[in-house]
């Protein structure tokens, strides 16, 4: 039954990856980042946010704050970071186990809000209501 669940599981996390990367703006700003062409890659995301229908956006947001920590405009990546918390529900687990965030502006973006991710994460949950 465990083996069952993980495949489930697992392929879910697949499909829902795998339909985020598929669109080639996506794609192209992954590339980016991933040869360090950050401003690139900024680019490409804010590109990608224009245009699509995408209603989970939440790790696209993590991403571009990623980028921006990178080419050290860390206000940008701050900004970024409290745009997934009040669009998306970003929160303190996110914080420790979102793979796409870099620990190092982890650790930096909590310094600098922690005081205020409650009322962050409040505004999230009144776009729910």
């Amino acid at each position: 039954m465990k083996k069952i669940m993980l495949i489930l599981v697992f392929l879910f996390v697949f499909q829902v990856d795998y339909a985020n990367t598929s669109d080639p703006l996506l794609s192209q700003a992954k590339e980016y980042s991933l040869n360090e062409n950050y401003s690139d890659a900024i680019k490409m995301y804010k590109e990608y946010l224009n245009n699509t229908d995408d209603l989970e956006l939440k790790n696209v947001y993590i991403e571009m704050a990623n980028c921006f920590f990178k080419i050290d405009d860390k206000d940008s990546a701050i900004k970024y970071i409290k745009k997934a918390i009040t669009k998306y529900g970003f929160n303190e687990e996110d914080f420790i186990y979102n793979n796409v965030l870099d620990s190092k502006l982890s650790k930096y973006a909590l310094s600098v809000f922690y005081d205020d991710l409650d009322s962050l994460y409040q505004k999230y949950n009144a776009t729910l209501n």
